[in-house]
């Protein structure tokens, strides 16, 4: 297991200032480097967002004002990533930066081949449209996405504690291996976790000492847990199968995702 390359999607949001530094925290510790990612939204630019505003304007759409929209969403865009650039750079991390233009969680999806980690704002520069609990984009991405997947939250901290969430399921290991890792390297102490809503004993000898949770849910077990502790890192799966992913992420992530808790979560597949 291997973090060398780690993808920060950023826009213009309040959440990207915390993507920003929990890549460069992240990167500094693990000796990887930071590729920054900007995505202009190419709805903005050919989409019926063009056709009121030039309309509205007395233009012509797509005439020369497209052009001009997109030369003053490139200037931004630029403006983001030399914001990153000297973030990172001022803690030694390796900092690469790129931009393009396209539908935004594609685009993401399209990188995050070329990197070992993506790391994500939990709601974009659009949130106060957004009607659910994640961004559009955000959560196109989360069902879609290959590596694992860091979700900041509105602020950055330093983290004091890494959470496994666990079960007996293979691809429980996964999720374990990764917190252990991350635990390892950033010197925390690791804390795994088993929700026992079913009543019966599960062999959970893998993750040597696990705290058993009882509760009628899992996503009630998991939240109660996970607010005893201060600033942690939430290693937790997506384990639906893989066509199945895309449709409905696994309920307990997805569920616990909308209790809007205010914590870093690692998503594993």
């Amino acid at each position: 297991m291997e973090i060398k390359n780690i993808l920060a999607c950023v826009d213009s949001s309040e959440y990207s200032s915390a993507v920003m530094h929990f890549s460069a925290y992240i990167a500094k510790n693990l000796g990887a480097r930071v590729c920054g990612l900007h995505v202009i939204d190419i709805l903005q630019l050919e989409g019926p967002f063009m056709y009121d505003i030039s309309g509205a304007l007395g233009f012509e759409p797509f005439s020369n004002f497209s052009s001009k929209i997109r030369a003053v969403l490139e200037e931004k865009g630029n403006n983001i990533l030399i914001s990153f650039e000297e973030i990172s750079k001022g803690l030694g991390v390796e900092f690469e930066k790129f931009m393009d233009v396209g539908v935004v969680s594609r685009t993401i999806l399209e990188y995050e081949d070329k990197c070992d980690m993506t790391v994500i704002g939990r709601k974009g520069v659009n949130e106060q449209y957004d009607r659910g609990i994640l961004g559009t984009n955000i959560e196109s991405v989360l069902r879609k996405a290959k590596k694992p997947l860091l979700i900041a939250p509105r602020h950055f901290y330093t983290f004091s504690t890494v959470i496994a969430c666990v079960d007996s399921r293979d691809p429980s290991r996964s999720v374990y291996d990764y917190a252990k890792y991350f635990a390892g390297v950033f010197d925390l102490p690791l804390k795994a976790v088993f929700v026992n809503n079913r009543k019966k004993e599960e062999d959970l000898s893998y993750y040597g000492d696990v705290d058993v949770i009882d509760a009628k849910t899992v996503t009630d077990g998991l939240e109660g847990y996970i607010k005893q502790f201060e600033k942690p890192l939430v290693c937790i799966g997506a384990y639906a199968k893989p066509k199945l992913i895309e449709i409905v992420l696994g309920s307990t992530t997805e569920n616990l995702l909308k209790k809007d808790l205010e914590v870093a979560y690692l998503v594993i597949r």
